[in-house]
């Protein structure tokens, strides 16, 4: 049944007994939710809900008989029943290797008892679910089921056989994907397409889905495995997250997930923030100060990617508002030069390009707008209204 439209039902079925059982002063019949499904009240022929309502109420008498830990833990992983069952059981492999990592219990761990047990960072992680060929038996679950798939031939001009543990160390590293194309298939054509094709299927449903999917869902289990001690080293949490988008720092995750659509960016930049020791929390304000010409510079932005970071890091406000009811706007400068008074100034349209917007006076650069401001000045500009210093 693992793979097909009973096993997802029986997976909902499942869920909902689950939820029942955690739900305090729930109503008695725990099957309403799956009675009431829209399908059930709609089907012409009666024998149809019938038919699954005898499944539903199977599946409950399974899930009776099962030990509570183990229902509860099946329930969270999202995948089927039978899915859930052989993840727990990597799991429990996994946490027995880790049981035999911890610091005896005897032994006083500062970490442990101020901070939680301790947990691995990703690149240990990474290699411990590798020499326990974890991606590997992920791969032969029905949810993942040909997502990782290259079917070049010899007589095609190249031969496809990719390992999937150093398949997702490539893809983590940030490598663009036409070069992990080349890498994994390095037999094929120079011209031939069907190697970037293949890579950016498997790289869409693996990486992207499946894998990342599963795999978070089996560290999950393991960081929770009752067998775990206090000192027991976890898994990184967030191993799935870095799976899923090819990068290998949180700065890169944090990017990703704000607004930020390039991913060789957010690895540039993540590298570089986390060489400099510049935590997510201060990822806007570090590279708001760089400027637009700093990440081109820096980072080699192209336009489309200027455009992310000034979104990602514009503060809300409305400034044409402001001047159209007759308020004055005050908008902070950046790199004022030394010995600059008041007095007035032009600031010239940047053009059709990002570019930093400069403060002139005389013809001469004096200050610049910061980043964080750019597309309220840039308004301003654009408007055509006539700017003037504060008298």
């Amino acid at each position: 049944m693992l793979g097909t439209v009973a096993a997802d039902f029986a997976a909902f079925v499942w869920l909902v007994l689950q939820t029942h059982a955690e739900t305090l002063h729930a109503p008695g019949d725990r099957l309403e939710p799956v009675r009431s499904l829209l399908a059930m009240e709609q089907a012409d022929d009666e024998s149809v809900p019938a038919r699954w309502m005898a499944l539903a109420e199977k599946t409950a008498m399974v899930y009776d008989t099962t030990d509570p830990g183990s229902a509860r833990r099946w329930a969270s992983t999202g995948t089927s029943i039978g899915s859930a069952r052989f993840l727990d059981g990597i799991a429990q492999r996994l946490a027995e290797q880790l049981v035999a990592q911890a610091v005896p219990a005897d032994t006083p761990d500062e970490i442990s008892v101020f901070l939680g047990p301790p947990e691995w960072p990703l690149e240990q992680t990474l290699n411990f679910l590798s020499e326990q060929d974890v991606f590997e038996s992920l791969l032969v679950m029905p949810e993942t089921s040909g997502c990782w798939k290259f079917t070049g031939t010899r007589n095609g001009g190249f031969a496809a056989d990719v390992p999937i543990s150093g398949a997702i160390r490539d893809w983590i590293s940030g490598t663009s994907i036409p070069e992990l194309a080349r890498t994994w298939m390095p037999d094929s054509l120079p011209a031939d397409p069907q190697p970037l094709e293949q890579a950016v299927h498997s790289i869409s449903k693996a990486f992207e889905h499946a894998i990342s999917w599963t795999a978070g869902a089996l560290v999950n289990l393991v960081n929770t495995h009752p067998l775990l001690t206090p000192t027991t080293p976890r898994l990184f949490a967030h191993t799935a997250w870095h799976i899923r988008h090819g990068v290998d720092t949180e700065q890169a995750i944090t990017l990703l997930t704000s607004g930020i659509t390039s991913r060789r960016l957010a690895h540039q930049i993540g590298r570089a923030a986390a060489d400099a020791r510049i935590s997510s929390g201060e990822l806007r304000t570090w590279l708001a100060d760089q400027q637009i010409d700093g990440w081109i510079t820096a980072y080699k932005a192209n336009t489309y990617e200027v455009e992310d970071l000034l979104d990602y890091m514009s503060k809300p406000a409305n400034p044409l508002n402001e001047l159209l009811r007759g308020r004055p706007v005050a908008i902070p400068l950046a790199r004022v030069g030394p010995g600059t008074g008041d007095g007035p100034v032009t600031l010239p349209h940047p053009g059709k390009k990002p570019a930093t917007i400069r403060v002139n006076r005389d013809g001469n650069q004096i200050a610049a707008i910061p980043a964080a401001r750019h597309h309220d000045v840039l308004t301003m500009i654009d408007s055509g209204l006539d700017l003037a210093p504060p008298p």
